[in-house]
């Protein structure tokens, strides 16, 4: 007679683990494509950016320009500065301030280039306007008494002056046009030449305008379409001749005006008019019935990128006259610099060696892979720099060295749940899957908070402290990063070492201990209920 053999259990372990050369090579693969990015494009130079507080940067000033020469109200320059900040944040994040100063607006940029502050602040006032008239510009000569003349009116942006120019370059709707095709031959379009009525031009009124080459003059007609209904604008190239122009999208009413105006206007000219100054005047081929429009120039990549920016954004309530750029010195330097770098790399030696301490072996893991996740943070802000214009400033440093902080607790988790499952009397090699099953769901929700705080404070926060937010969202992903791709595999293959397995060496000596003294008391357990049953 034969007795039916039980069922068989087992305990389910951890699930099976992905072999730990994987993810190691894929970060180093990813190491490796960033630095190639860094020593192999841009320029080749290993340095990042630096904010106005480090490296210093430059500085304009604008000056609020009334038609009817009144000081603007206060809500007219707090809509200009909220408009050029918009600018700042859809150039990246620049480190850009804009200060309201009296009368005046003060934009401040990284850097000793004064151009990426002076295209922030153009009024950007922009009109699609019918073509009645273009000729050649005359190049108009001048005496010496004229030129002395012009050098003391230079500048001159009052009421006056403005007023003066309207009556000579502008007629309304329907008017003769005689007066304004005689100041066509007159007009001034050489480059720096004093010109009162750029962004003060009636829009309801026939205009004489100049090209922004300066090599033609236009007679053009009322607008038909304001800037205020552009719904988009972007930078990109044409695919014949791969030249940049800018692409712009209507909304509303314009939306809707634009296919049936092309339509009825083909083989004519339009201009697309910006400050005053001729942009573009392209012949209509036919119907545009394509979402968007093309604004073709000679435009470089940047100039493009500017344009589209600052259409994007709406045009500026006032229109601006800017100062020459001066050069701003840096507010904290590069001994500020210098002590905030050794004030991180104190503390970062000191949390070595607490772990070294602490955990031994584990503390070496720790220091490598805070070396590897620094590494990859540099090598990420310098492209960053290179990509969306980011500089790093002193805020952005706090970030970083908090967010580096944070990856060491990211270890101290996993390390600890090791410690927690061995003193259930596993080994060292058991307890890694096993802690690690625990530890990254810590993890994950201890970072996922992180980076929604970072998230929150980029979107609610203004000037420096944008930066901060940025480097701590950016170390926090990081984070993750290193942690599921290097930490987790090293120690596992520390698990499998027969030298690093070794208390003395991993630093587990107590804890191997207790886990030893429960194994034993669990066996003597056994025996002795063992002994009682045979009683």
């Amino acid at each position: 007679m034969t007795t039916p053999r039980r069922a068989s259990t087992k305990r389910s372990g951890p699930p099976r683990e992905i072999p730990p050369w994987r993810p190691l090579t894929a970060f180093f693969v990813l190491l490796a494509v960033v630095w190639g990015l860094v020593f192999f494009t841009g320029g080749g130079s290993p340095t990042p950016k630096l904010g106005i507080d480090l490296q210093g940067g430059t500085r304009v000033t604008l000056t609020a320009r009334t038609p009817d020469g009144q000081p603007p109200s206060r809500d007219q320059l707090n809509q200009a500065k909220q408009i050029i900040e918009q600018r700042v944040n859809g150039l990246g994040v620049s480190g850009s301030e804009v200060v309201v100063n009296g009368n005046n607006l003060v934009i401040t940029v990284p850097g000793d280039d004064g151009k990426q502050a002076r295209s922030l602040g153009q009024t950007a006032r922009l009109f699609v306007r019918p073509v009645e008239k273009v000729q050649p510009a005359t190049p108009q000569p001048k005496t010496d008494e004229q030129k002395q003349q012009e050098d003391k009116q230079s500048g001159d942006t009052s009421a006056a002056a403005i007023a003066e120019q309207r009556k000579l370059r502008q007629a309304p709707a329907g008017a003769n046009l005689d007066a304004l095709t005689a100041q066509m031959t007159k007009m001034d379009c050489s480059p720096g030449a004093n010109d009162p009525l750029l962004g003060n031009d009636l829009p309801d009124q026939n205009l004489v305008a100049c090209s922004q080459d300066g090599k033609e003059v236009y007679l053009l007609g009322p607008e038909i379409i304001d800037g205020r209904d552009i719904k988009n604008a972007t930078a990109g190239t044409t695919q014949q001749a791969g030249s940049w122009i800018v692409q712009v999208e209507f909304k509303g009413a314009a939306q809707k005006f634009w296919p049936t105006y092309t339509a009825q206007n083909t083989g004519k000219q339009t201009a697309f008019t910006l400050d005053t100054k001729v942009v573009s005047a392209p012949q209509i081929q036919g119907a545009i019935t394509t979402p968007s429009t093309e604004i073709s120039g000679n435009f470089s990549q940047q100039e493009s990128k500017d344009l589209a920016n600052v259409l994007k954004y709406g045009s500026l309530p006032l229109s601006f006259e800017a100062s020459d750029a001066e050069t701003v010195s840096a507010t904290l330097g590069l001994a500020s610099l210098q002590a905030g770098l050794i004030a991180g790399l104190v503390g970062l030696i000191a949390v070595l060696l607490y772990a070294l301490f602490y955990y031994r072996m584990l503390g070496i893991l720790t220091m490598l892979s805070l070396v590897l996740s620094g590494l990859m943070v540099y090598g990420i802000i310098i492209l960053l720099g290179r990509w969306i214009g980011f500089t790093l400033d002193l805020s952005g440093i706090a970030g970083l060295i908090i967010g580096i902080g944070m990856t060491a607790d990211s270890f101290v988790v996993y390390f600890e749940r090791i410690k927690d499952e061995m003193r259930e009397g596993r080994s060292f090699r058991s307890a890694v899957p096993r802690g690690w099953a625990s530890a990254r769901r810590t993890i994950w929700s201890g970072n996922a908070v992180s980076f929604i705080a970072a998230v929150v404070i980029y979107v609610l926060a203004i000037g420096e402290v944008r930066g901060f937010a940025f480097t701590l969202g950016l170390t926090t992903i990081l984070d993750v990063v290193v942690v599921f791709l290097v930490t987790h595999p090293l120690v596992v293959l520390a698990s499998r070492s027969e030298f690093l397995s070794r208390p003395k060496v991993n630093g587990l000596g107590a804890v191997s201990e207790v886990a030893r003294q429960r194994r034993l008391s669990a066996r003597t357990a056994k025996v002795e209920a063992s002994e009682g049953t045979a009683k």
